[in-house]
């Protein structure tokens, strides 16, 4: 805002001193909306980290909306040799594991070179190269162009995205020493590399530098085949996957892979821990912003979420309460899991367990998405309609306040014309008075 030209150049007066006091009494009703829409901005902010907190409280519950049945686990007293997984179709057991041989893909040779990657394989027109991966895979169909190179077959090959990888060696030794490596990307004795047609100066002549192969193990002394390393089908539901095979296989010398599956209630009891956890955190921050005097204080919703949150975990599910399974709240609110009596309610009564904490996981998603999708966010709509009141007001207000300080600027400045024309008449009267006396 403008400040006064003639401050006092006649009267002495500060005049822009006692405009800028003048103002900021004028300007408090400003200051009090500014205030005012700095709390709104300050509880759309807290608002969001509320919602973080039930966001990561919701997830923690995808475990158990996700699971009626108690998960299973699988180990593998060598893991070196072979990994193992289980799913929910497994079921408790305990399997020998022997293994013969992995299983291999494919991988062949040219048994001829050529100078460099830049020299051509191809001499003439209307040359192909074919190949296909197994006796029933589908041929697939490289037309060669005179003077194509070996770099080039080689991408040619590549392109095709057929199953194969074509690469270049150097083997270091004579005038020819660039060979074309051909591999499958498929292991399996079933999966071998068959090249129909070959018009490259290579003319078909490949040697194995792997044999395809299928891996050879055993489960509980009944030896299977497979073509990957990576079995899903022998034991309903374990994944096995091997990772070395035992040089003692078929001898007495040989030591069998103990693979143990058994249910998995530590999985249970973390997911219940990782629930609680996020619950408290929520509770805390929430109880924590609509405490006296902080920024929510005067927003009773939250204790509305509270409540509403608490009464999910007290009601009553298939007619199991989670008070009887070790979960309490203390007297400010916050959910306590007892490890010994939650284990012990799990042994004794697994799905009465799960089931009950299934059900109260989807009654909680039922409330939590009512909370994110709709009672938050309408209380956030409503502070940011208020904050939009308040800017027109501010810049209405901020209109009137340039005009007002204008006026008082003029006004003093007639002050001060008025000031300074009575100066300059009195100075004028007592020339004049001077001058009479001066004659007597």
């Amino acid at each position: 805002m403008a400040a006064n030209p003639v401050s006092g150049i006649f009267s002495g007066l500060d005049t822009s001193s006692i405009v800028s006091k003048l103002m900021a009494v004028e300007k408090k009703p400003l200051y009090a909306l500014q205030k005012k829409r700095a709390v709104y901005e300050k509880q759309i902010s807290s608002y969001g980290d509320l919602l973080s907190k039930l966001s990561g409280l919701k997830d923690s519950l995808s475990f158990f909306k996700a699971n009626s049945n108690i998960p299973y686990s699988a180990s593998s007293s060598n893991v070196s040799m072979l990994s193992v997984n289980a799913s929910s179709d497994a079921s408790s057991g305990v399997y020998d594991i022997e293994i013969k041989q992995l299983a291999k893909a494919h991988r062949v040779i040219s048994e001829s070179g050529i100078a460099s990657e830049s020299s051509s394989v191809v001499s003439g027109t209307d040359k192909f190269f074919k190949f296909k991966i197994g006796e029933s895979g589908e041929v697939h169909e490289i037309a060669l162009t005179e003077g194509m190179t070996l770099l080039e077959l080689k991408n040619a090959i590549n392109g095709k995205n057929a199953g194969l990888t074509a690469s270049v060696i150097n083997t270091g030794t004579g005038s020819e020493p660039y060979k074309l490596i051909i591999s499958s990307s498929t292991t399996g004795a079933s999966n071998n590399i068959i090249i129909t047609q070959d018009d490259t100066i290579f003319n078909g002549t490949y040697s194995d530098v792997q044999q395809a192969q299928n891996a050879v193990f055993k489960v509980n002394g009944v030896e299977l085949q497979r073509n990957s390393n990576t079995v899903s089908d022998a034991v309903t539901g374990i994944t096995l996957t091997l990772n070395k095979a035992d040089i003692n296989y078929g001898t007495p010398s040989v030591a069998p892979i103990t693979v143990t599956v058994s249910q998995d209630t530590a999985v249970i009891k973390n997911k219940l821990n990782i629930f609680a956890a996020q619950y408290n955190t929520f509770v805390t921050a929430a109880k924590g912003l609509s405490a006296k005097g902080q920024v929510l204080s005067s927003d009773g919703s939250i204790d509305n979420i509270i409540n509403a949150l608490r009464g999910v975990t007290t009601n009553k599910y298939n007619d199991n309460m989670l008070v009887n399974f070790g979960l309490t709240h203390d007297r400010s609110g916050i959910l306590q899991v007892n490890a010994s009596e939650f284990a012990s309610a799990l042994d004794n009564n697994p799905a009465g367990v799960l089931n009950a904490l299934k059900a109260m996981s989807e009654s909680f998603d039922t409330a939590l998405n009512n909370i994110i999708n709709n009672s938050i966010p309408s209380r956030r709509d409503g502070l940011r309609d208020s904050i939009k009141r308040i800017e027109k007001s501010e810049i209405n207000l901020n209109i009137r306040l340039t005009k007002k300080e204008e006026s008082m600027n003029k006004r003093f400045a007639m002050l001060e014309q008025t000031v300074g024309a009575l100066q300059s008449r009195g100075d004028y009267l007592m020339q004049q008075l001077s001058k009479i006396s001066n004659t007597k």
